[in-house]
């Protein structure tokens, strides 16, 4: 005979299975799955190696025409978001690589991204007709919504890292990429737009670093917006202004979870530069240790110069120049600064757009343990 308790059972999976067929889930059957007591990363704590990447890249330069790809770049998959090409749920990165005298066609798309230069001289971005040279170390913004092509007016060839938010876009379904791009020309008989892969320049150079580029004194006038709104209209950050502004920190208290660390804001509200994405630079001492915290935000880095260990968890990510590696969202790490020499690292966090939603947190830990 069946007893209630088993009649009731019976009756549950039975529920389950007509919730399946009507398209309906049964919160009984997954309340777990929705309802952790903490944040379950999927993003793997890790490291790409310069040293084997670079080599690989170069082989790229001979092996994969840029006529053919437009992007000569390889992406770094994280193994626990493999296949996809991201860095982290947030974030997609990528080394880049292009020849003397290339060019790829200008294009505009939803992600917000950037770019810094790690290796060559000549590589340049224009901008919504302002053309940004780059030196190393040099952050270019290309904020959601503006025109811009990439190329190498040098001798050598270039490589800079990619940072786009095209991961958080894509999960949003609001991706897009558009390439039919059209300025009126004096030549035109018939007045009308007319297509082109390039820009032309419009702007003098170093036009928005003229603008903003005046720490706490803004002008009144000129382009306040580029592209849509919510990013900054500065839309190159020295690299060499970076490194000085850190030189002339390195002596204060430093934050005991980041060292001397900076970030790179809109100077006209004094945001980040740009809506979803925090950009920053800090500076480890030599055999700076730092003490362990975890947050919700996920971040990746950039090793600009010097060596170190991050520790993430129980993995222990060894670093030097022109590495680049991530931290999962509520993982608990620490850096430690493993050279004679101050070591710097850019990274980019998906902190504001958890600010924003209300889902930002942060902990502090109680030792430094980075070894």
């Amino acid at each position: 005979m069946t007893t209630g308790n088993q009649s009731a059972i019976e009756d549950q999976a039975r529920l389950s299975e007509e919730a399946a067929a009507l398209n309906m889930v049964a919160f009984w059957d997954v309340r777990g799955d929705i309802e952790p007591t903490e944040p379950r990363p999927r993003v793997h704590p890790h490291v790409w190696k310069w040293n084997e990447v670079a080599p690989r890249l170069h082989r790229s330069a001979h092996a994969i025409p840029l006529e053919s790809a437009e992007r000569r770049a390889l992406l770094c998959s994280n193994p626990g978001l493999s296949p996809k090409p991201y860095m982290t749920d947030t974030i997609l990165a990528a080394y880049s690589l292009y020849n003397p005298g290339e060019q790829a066609p200008v294009h505009r798309h939803t992600p917000s991204a950037s770019r810094f230069l790690l290796e060559g001289a000549g590589g340049f971005t224009t901008v919504d007709g302002e053309k940004c040279m780059m030196r190393r170390g040099d952050v270019i913004l290309t904020p959601n919504g503006t025109w811009h092509d990439h190329g190498n007016d040098g001798d050598e060839p270039i490589v800079w890292m990619d940072v786009l938010d095209l991961p958080l876009v894509e999960s949003l379904n609001n991706s897009i990429f558009e390439f039919d791009y059209r300025e009126t020309e004096s030549q035109s008989n018939t007045g009308e737009p007319l297509q082109r892969a390039t820009q032309q320049i419009r702007y003098p150079e170093d036009h928005s670093t003229q603008l903003y580029g005046q720490g706490g004194m803004v002008p009144l006038f000129g382009d306040k917006v580029r592209g849509r709104p919510g990013a900054s209209p500065m839309l190159i950050y020295r690299g060499a202004d970076i490194r000085a502004q850190l030189a002339r920190l390195r002596d204060y208290p430093a934050d005991p979870h980041d060292g001397v660390i900076i970030e790179l804001v809109d100077p006209v509200t004094g945001g980040p530069v740009m809506s979803t994405l925090s950009y920053r630079a800090q500076l480890l001492r030599p055999g700076e240790r730092t003490r362990t915290h975890r947050h919700t935000a996920s971040t990746i880095y950039c090793v600009i110069e010097g060596g170190g260990v991050t520790r993430v968890n129980d993995t222990t990510l060894h670093w030097e120049r022109n590495d680049a590696f991530c931290v999962p969202g509520w993982a608990w790490h620490s850096f430690q600064n493993t050279t004679p020499d101050d070591s710097v690292l850019y990274s980019v966090t998906d902190a504001p757009t958890l600010v924003k939603l209300g889902l930002y947190r942060e902990e502090a830990g109680a030792s430094a343990d980075a070894s």
